[in-house]
């Protein structure tokens, strides 16, 4: 039964057709109307609420979502006892004490500086595998060995091995050389992780030969692509997959877009010219824990009409798929560009305040060398702005100047300290443009 279900899944995901953007739209509100309607029938935090449109439910956050989690779940489960349970399960590496019934309790990284609780059901779950699969597997009949590098495993991901699909945990708290060793040995034919871990990866590859890279968790900065590609030889894709749901990924197409067949993304726009902003999701496939008008923190750089990066940021690839197959019809991003807490703001002209996105970074420090930069850049101060590299300090400086110059930034009062190279810690989120000051 369970790999029926998850079956039935992975086909609505790969083969579930529209024939138009109006005709998903349609069915996509549909659901959402289902799916609020029982909402509200069974989870306390939402009864007030029922009957009304989606709009009308209020914005969540993680704060919110934890100081109500007893009564937004609809489970009756207690966060305390959750939390110290999945706290315990982590520090033990024995992932199998977060089970509680048929409910799997996990914890979020804890990069916005709190750790939140995600619930996933059986039957969730099941839906889960079922549509990350369909998404990503590049063929259903081939033998696929998926590597999934995490910082801490979960039953959650244990419901992908099934038949002849073969998973392999890579704990990513053990030593470099340890589970580089199980790695090779598994030898992937997908190699999923973070942009972080997935470096590691390259700079140690000889024996790896993936068919497909799937970087999530982290940004993909085009140097960080342009490393992997380089290394791996084979398409670099990405999955944007947080506690809050399977949000969206490289379709087939080669195109990095929402799954608006299970999630539903309003804009919070960043900017005045709507080129970035947050996203507010609503999971229209989760019960346990219910996701509905959820505020991202993160920065999502947009497309124009005509579906083209506003940042001009290079794609992922992939092979264009038959016109009138459902991924077309999904909107597109143009890029994940980082956190909102991570936008610098320096001085500009008349005392003004200057927001500079983090993808606008990224793309003036790739253009400056044709070779991948390991590099970090932080806001330490009103005016000051850190630039840790291996080399070229004065390069990035230049670029970063060109690019201050051209969004108006009084680049006569910023200046620049240099240091070496970032170290980075593969159980800490890579960030390579960081605010560590707050106006």
């Amino acid at each position: 039964m369970e790999k029926l279900n998850i079956l039935r899944h992975l086909m609505m995901s790969r083969y579930r057709r529209f024939k138009t953007r109006a005709q998903l739209l349609n069915w996509q509100q549909r659901q959402i109307t289902q799916h609020l309607d029982w909402i509200t029938q069974h989870s306390p935090f939402y009864q007030a609420f029922r009957g009304k449109p989606l709009t009308e439910f209020p914005l969540m956050s993680k704060s919110l979502m934890m100081e109500h989690f007893n009564h937004l779940n609809t489970r009756q489960l207690d966060r305390d006892q959750l939390l110290a349970c999945a706290l315990e399960a982590e520090q033990k590496r024995d992932f199998n004490r977060s089970v509680f019934g048929d409910v799997t309790v996990g914890l979020s990284s804890g990069t916005s500086g709190q750790r939140g609780l995600f619930l996933a059901s059986q039957a969730e779950r099941h839906c889960w595998a079922g549509y990350i699969l369909g998404r990503l597997l590049p063929s259903l009949w081939t033998p696929q060995r998926i590597a999934l590098l995490l910082r801490a495993n979960s039953p959650l991901y244990q419901t992908v091995q099934h038949g002849h699909i073969r998973f392999h945990y890579v704990d990513l708290t053990q030593p470099l050389d340890q589970w580089m060793a199980g790695l090779t040995a598994f030898d992937p034919t997908l190699l999923v992780g973070s942009a972080q871990a997935l470096q590691l990866c390259a700079q140690e590859h000889q024996a790896l030969s993936p068919k497909l890279v799937v970087s999530g968790a982290e940004v993909l900065t085009p140097s960080d692509r342009a490393l992997l590609a380089a290394k791996f030889k084979c398409p670099i894709h990405e999955i944007y997959q947080c506690t809050e749901g399977f949000l969206a990924c490289t379709q087939r197409d080669g195109v990095m877009r929402w799954n608006e067949d299970i999630v539903h993304i309003e804009p919070h726009w960043l900017t005045s010219d709507k080129t970035h902003f947050s996203p507010i999701i609503t999971d229209f496939r989760r019960r346990t824990q219910p996701i509905i008008r959820y505020l991202l923190d993160d920065v999502i750089a947009a497309v124009d009409e005509q579906g083209d990066k506003y940042n001009g940021i290079q794609r992922g690839e992939g092979k264009l798929e038959a016109i009138g197959s459902s991924p077309l019809f999904f909107q597109a991003i143009g890029s994940i560009a980082g956190r909102t807490g991570d936008l610098l703001k320096l001085p500009g002209d008349n005392h003004t305040s200057i927001v500079v996105l983090p993808d606008l970074i990224y793309r003036a420090v790739s253009l400056i060398s044709d070779e991948p930069l390991d590099y970090r850049i932080s806001q330490v101060n009103k005016d000051c702005i850190q630039i840790e590299s291996e080399q070229r300090h004065e390069h990035i400086a230049m670029a970063l100047q060109q690019l201050f110059k051209q969004l108006q930034v009084d680049v006569g009062q910023v200046h620049f300290e240099y240091r070496p190279r970032p170290q980075w810690q593969p159980l800490i989120k890579q960030r390579r443009v960081v605010n560590q000051w707050s106006s």
